[in-house]
């Protein structure tokens, strides 16, 4: 079971309009902010489009974890399946599904990631025009603010219609934002905007809207319509060495497995973030070899090209996963703890604290070493206690 999949009468006005009232035939933008349900809207379209007659569609993400993490939503409260689990899949996973489908070898993978998938996205180009798979009915792309403009173009070669759901404040890769290409694609007015979130509680919304101005009327905390556990809590945790953050950490989770027993048990999990990949196997054997938590922590990797091929990347039963910063966009969790949190700060933008803060639900943990990077310090305000 999923708590992020939601019924139709749990659904705003807005949002239903955009899944049922649409022009079937048309490309469509939506935009929101983090918990405004961008995703829901994009899965629930893709199913009221398979019902009209257009039964082939295409469900891409930008990550293996988002990519599992939506499959849950294709199940109901009663474990029904209401869409294809099949027809969900990575952006990259698909373009080697061409290579694959054409009989084409893969370019060699030089460079760094974007790189390479720029050159898969240009050396797909030409297969549609070949004319042996069928175009899709409609594509629908999640994070659509992560494209590459190679990437857009591919996409609109293979779908008749296009629908598109992001947020260009929940960047992660670091090359300029594919809106302007898949604004490119749309007609006057087939751009939408989800304006009320309901997944932050208002004291980490608050946290988000010092690391980034929103670009609506109102700010992240005043368009929030949170309805979970109150009140909402951010902890800061240091200077601490790591073992020490481990321990606290640990401390914090073994009461949070109980706080929020009820809500994990319909699906909810608490979110260990680090930025380096190596520390995810450290966190993971920390938390195994406390009894009380062995067993019940996962991680979910991220994988990209040929990395992190043998594993499975599913959301389980474990109420605890571990990941890295890329690996938890597009996701959502009851508690977050980021750990570490000042390793690679050189490399992280704003919009890299953006999503993380914005992961959680109810409650954010942060631990530091040494110092707060910048971003952080100016946006979390300190824990109570004396100030002299």
């Amino acid at each position: 079971m999923s708590l992020w999949w939601a019924r139709r009468d749990q659904l705003d006005l807005h949002q239903v309009d955009l899944i049922e009232n649409l022009p079937l035939r048309q490309n469509h933008l939506v935009l929101g902010p983090p918990g405004s349900g961008k995703t829901n809207v994009l899965l629930r379209r893709a199913q009221f489009v398979r019902t009209q007659g257009m039964p082939s569609v295409q469900v891409l993400t930008f990550t293996r974890p988002l990519t599992e993490f939506m499959k849950t939503g294709c199940y109901d409260g009663n474990g029904r399946e209401i869409f294809p689990p099949t027809l969900i899949n990575t952006v990259e996973s698909w373009c080697r599904s061409l290579y694959e489908e054409h009989q084409t070898a893969l370019p060699k993978q030089q460079g760094d990631l974007v790189d390479y998938k720029r050159t898969l996205a240009a050396g797909a180009a030409g297969f549609a025009a070949r004319g042996h798979l069928q175009r899709y009915d409609a594509i629908f792309v999640d994070e659509a603010q992560d494209l590459l403009d190679e990437e857009v173009a591919l996409l609109s070669q293979w779908g008749r219609n296009l629908f598109f759901v992001g947020d260009d404040k929940q960047r992660i890769y670091d090359h300029p934002s594919g809106l302007p290409a898949v604004r490119h694609h749309l007609s006057p007015g087939n751009e939408h905007t989800l304006q009320f979130h309901y997944r932050v509680a208002p004291e980490l919304s608050d946290v988000a809207d010092r690391i980034l101005k929103s670009t609506g009327s109102g700010s992240f905390t005043s368009t929030g319509h949170y309805a979970g556990p109150k009140p909402g809590r951010l902890e800061l945790h240091g200077p601490f060495s790591e073992d020490r953050q481990l321990a606290e950490c640990v401390d914090v989770v073994r009461q949070q497995l109980r706080v929020y027993g009820d809500l994990i048990e319909q699906g909810d999990r608490i979110g260990i973030i680090v930025a380096r990949q190596r520390d995810r196997d450290k966190v993971h054997d920390y938390f195994e070899s406390v009894p009380e938590l062995r067993g019940k922590s996962k991680i979910i990797r991220a994988r990209s090209g040929n990395s992190d091929e043998e594993y499975d990347p599913s959301f389980e039963d474990e109420p605890i996963v571990i990941l890295t910063v890329k690996g938890c966009k597009g996701l959502e969790f009851r508690a977050v703890h980021w750990l570490f949190c000042e390793q690679l700060d050189h490399y992280h933008s704003t919009e890299h604290y953006y999503t993380v803060v914005t992961r959680a639900k109810t409650r954010l943990d942060i631990y530091y070493e040494t110092a707060l990077p910048q971003e952080l310090a100016r946006a979390c305000p300190p824990s109570p206690g004396p100030i002299w």
